[in-house]
């Protein structure tokens, strides 16, 4: 359906912005909200009638990894850092196109599990490519590594800069912005830090790190142990332990601000929490890939509190299939719920309309995109997923909300649109030669299985 004008209607529409309207429409002129409402009693031309369906803001995936889809199940009950190893040796054996492949991967998985807006970090490029190629909305982090004294700051700058700019050139007029994404505290010095927070702060460019995540990291910065530090005096890598958090040394190298987003917060302290509340950072919670990599659990609820309740820049995050094996968001708002519960014993500590909200205008909020996206109101962008509620895992429905947290899964999408254009209509994914993306998928695949000593 391409009409300028069209008007989605379904058994709910969840605005996020106010409560669920029964037998609700939502009405769309020139990619934009411009009516929520009850559906009049009448039909039109212009009327997309879904049925037994919830119709929501897309969700925001607040932190992938797209590059790394064709990983899925290869790096199965490793932990943290031998699973980082892995990876390493693994990213050897893929080329350009192997890349390219393996991105396009996790966008169409993406795209069919109601996923409009993504903020991912690449190391090879290819999510931008595939970002684009599908449609989505978005933030592209380009990622910088640089732990090696041998190699000189400038020359790494140097390749970043021009990247940058060769990223800015191919998502000029997209819905995709650039940063930048220094990978994490270990794997970048501070030296290359305090000249990637000069040149970001010169460009505005957003920032995205990995940091806080596992008690490896924890010790590395406290005191030179562990896996990390040894590793590091096995490749002759000068270390001077801070004797801080990790995100206390970030902030002494001057790269926190409010356009940085803090992925993972696993082993925040309190005085770390009062630095997420000094520059609004934006957090990201991956629950299940922090459970699976057996890092440990974010206290959601205390992190959260850091923030306004009604402006909160906390949001969800799948992480890479690698060290989760879906992007089913809906998932991953259940198991964040209950985990929080689990550790509070305390059910009031999250709620399901609490997850939604985080699952799209927090994540929104996250990257600074909620002013155009995340609650369905006029003016906004009609960035929009419909989710079915007629599965025999859901019926019946006595709570819209609850329904798509605690019973609702990626299968049950059956629209995803961006900005008033339908990328998956419940069937395929336009443009789309979905049985030739599955053919190239199983030969990188098949290229990988070589190492079968990991």
């Amino acid at each position: 359906m391409d009409q300028a004008t069209i008007r989605l209607r379904a058994d709910w529409v969840i605005p996020i912005a106010g409560q669920p309207i029964a037998g609700g429409e939502v009405m769309v002129e020139e990619g934009r909200i411009v009516e929520v409402t009850p559906a009049p009693s009448s039909s039109a031309a212009d009327v997309l009638d879904l049925g037994h369906c919830a119709l929501l803001p897309g969700l925001v995936n607040a932190h992938t990894h797209l590059d790394y889809t064709v990983m899925r199940g290869r790096l199965e009950d490793l932990s943290f850092f031998p699973w980082i190893r892995a990876m390493v040796t693994l990213k050897t054996r893929l080329d350009e196109d192997d890349w390219l492949v393996s991105a396009r991967l996790g966008a169409w998985e993406a795209v069919r599990s109601g996923i409009t807006t993504i903020a991912d970090a690449t190391d090879s490029g290819a999510a931008l490519d595939a970002a684009l190629d599908f449609g989505l909305r978005g933030i592209v982090y380009q990622e910088t590594f640089g732990m090696d004294e041998s190699i000189p700051v400038e020359a790494i700058m140097g390749d970043l800069k021009q990247r940058i700019e060769e990223h800015r050139q191919k998502a000029k007029g997209s819905r995709i912005q650039i940063g930048v994404s220094p990978h994490s505290p270990y794997t970048v010095r501070g030296e290359l830090f305090r000249r990637l927070a000069e040149y970001c702060n010169s460009q505005e460019l957003p920032v995205c790190i990995h940091a806080a995540e596992s008690l490896d990291e924890g010790r590395l910065f406290r005191d030179g142990s562990g896996p990390i530090g040894e590793m590091y005096a096995e490749r002759g890598i000068a270390w001077h332990p801070p004797g801080a958090t990790s995100i206390a040394y970030l902030d002494s190298l001057g790269i926190l601000s409010d356009r940085t987003l803090l992925v993972h917060g696993v082993q925040l302290a309190a005085a770390d929490r009062k630095l997420l509340q000094r520059y609004d950072l934006g957090w990201v919670h991956c629950p299940k890939s922090n459970a699976k990599l057996g890092v440990g659990a974010a206290l959601f609820g205390l992190l959260e509190g850091c923030y306004d309740s009604d402006k909160a820049r906390v949001g969800l995050g799948s992480d890479s299939v690698a060290s989760n094996n879906t992007m089913d968001l809906f998932e991953e708002m259940r198991f964040a719920v209950l985990l929080a519960r689990a550790q509070g014993r305390r059910v009031d500590l999250m709620t399901a309309r609490r997850m939604l909200e985080t699952a799209t205008i927090g994540g929104a909020r996250c990257l600074h995109l909620e002013p155009e996206i995340g609650t369905l109101e006029p003016g906004k962008r009609a960035d929009i997923c419909a989710v079915r509620l007629d599965g025999s895992h859901i019926v019946p429905v006595n709570d819209p909300v609850a329904a798509l947290v605690y019973s609702c899964r990626a299968g049950d999408v059956r629209l995803t649109m961006v900005e008033g254009e339908i990328l998956y209509d419940g069937e395929k994914v336009t443009g789309v030669n979905e049985a030739e993306l599955y053919r190239q998928a199983e030969a990188v695949m098949k290229k990988l299985q070589g190492e079968s000593s990991l």
